[in-house]
């Protein structure tokens, strides 16, 4: 659809590109009008949240469900980068800053790189980045980190003066007129038995929901009598047992046996396939904390 004066001010006031969780709006949405013969749109639901996340392509759906899996407080797609003056994003998280950003228009003309304007009007384009992930203080020295996510094959068809490679430098460098680091990614990188067992795993529940469970005195019984056993006999007997001890339905115990693979409350491989009629293989906490250290910049 052409853009127009009226839509733009109608976008922005309607909220499109604020808001934190559930109250967030990403600033490029997906509608039935919309199509792409080259990418892969996903309307889903995710982790934590009960609005569906808008991601462009199969490979920024799965990194977005991969910087939940590694503990993102929240994972905010198609993130608008305004074109003028205006609040520093770690500002939206209660960090304040000192000034103001100075907006993609000054960005893009210090970097001399053409910054394009809607057709037919004046004002810049408002471009956006795929992710821009909030992440708990106790993974690493950053709040806020920014990612692109691009296809390796195109990545590396690029020159350096295309215009693909020129978009990911406005990204990086509207990064660091933030102050918050900034991630390339490569999505087909990304191992393919971990991403399947991602999407297999993932609770799509509200975090309230989620967190009832996880703290609660039955679960954490669950836990005791699970944990013993179930790199010995059968994941699915040594489930089965613990959620007795508990006195939970069968649809209790999956439930919930899946949940602990999730957050790797079992410590769990997620690079190896998973087979409920076999014990588990120990390995998942040091593969996410390496990740986590990779994409968050965790303290050693």
């Amino acid at each position: 659809m052409r853009m127009t004066l009226n839509k733009l001010m109608e976008m922005i006031a309607d909220g499109r590109g604020t808001g934190v969780g559930d109250s967030y709006r990403p600033w490029e949405e997906i509608t039935r009008r919309r199509s792409s013969p080259y990418s892969n749109l996903n309307l889903i639901p995710v982790p934590h949240l009960t609005r569906l996340c808008h991601f462009l392509s199969r490979g920024e759906r799965e990194f977005g469900l991969l910087l939940w899996w590694l503990g993102a407080e929240d994972v905010r797609e198609q993130y608008p980068l305004w074109p003028w003056v205006h609040p520093q994003p770690l500002d939206q998280i209660g960090h304040c800053t000192i000034g103001s950003h100075p907006g993609m228009a000054e960005v893009a003309s210090d970097a001399d790189i053409a910054l394009g304007k809607y057709p037919g009007l004046r004002i810049p384009v408002v471009l956006s980045i795929d992710f821009l992930a909030t992440i708990p203080a106790s993974t690493g020295p950053n709040r806020l980190v920014g990612f692109s996510c691009k296809p390796l094959d195109l990545y590396s068809r690029a020159g350096p003066g295309d215009r693909l490679r020129e978009r990911l430098e406005l990204d990086r460098r509207y990064c660091v007129a933030a102050n918050i680091p900034h991630h390339l990614v490569h999505p087909e990188q990304l191992p393919r038995t971990l991403v399947v067992q991602l999407h297999w795993l993932a609770p799509i529940e509200p975090w309230l929901q989620l967190k009832q469970l996880i703290t609660s005195d039955e679960y954490q019984l669950y836990l005791k009598h699970l944990q013993p056993t179930v790199y010995e006999v059968p994941a699915c007997d040594a489930s089965r047992h613990a959620a007795s001890k508990v006195g939970w339905t069968a649809e209790e115990n999956q439930r919930a046996l899946r949940i602990a693979l999730w957050y790797q409350h079992l410590d769990v491989d997620l690079l190896q396939p998973i087979h409920m009629t076999r014990p588990l293989r120990q390995g998942g906490v040091a593969l996410r904390e390496q990740l986590q250290r990779q994409w968050f910049g965790r303290r050693a």
